[in-house]
């Protein structure tokens, strides 16, 4: 079984990235992979480092952990692509 912490990083390394790849969905522009990379590398920081706050011993499952992590990542990628703009 993975522990928890491993859970939290994986579901908000995964939401970073899913919204990594709405935003180059939805963009108009041609693909441009140093551009996505350099956001992917961004959204995994920041999600890490929101992750890094969570108290994690009091979460009841591995479905709850993956959801806010999940949560965290897209969370901390979208506020980075405000941002930005």
């Amino acid at each position: 079984m993975v522990d928890i912490p491993s859970l939290l990083i994986g579901g908000a390394i995964l939401g970073a990235a899913l919204n990594v790849i709405r935003g180059v969905s939805q963009s108009e522009e041609k693909f441009n992979f140093k551009k996505a990379s350099g956001a992917a590398i961004a959204a995994t920081i920041a999600a890490l480092a929101t992750v890094s706050i969570f108290d994690v011993s009091i979460l009841g499952g591995p479905i709850q952990t993956i959801t806010l992590g999940l949560l965290a990542g897209f969370g901390a990628d979208y506020s980075l692509s405000r941002l930005n703009k």
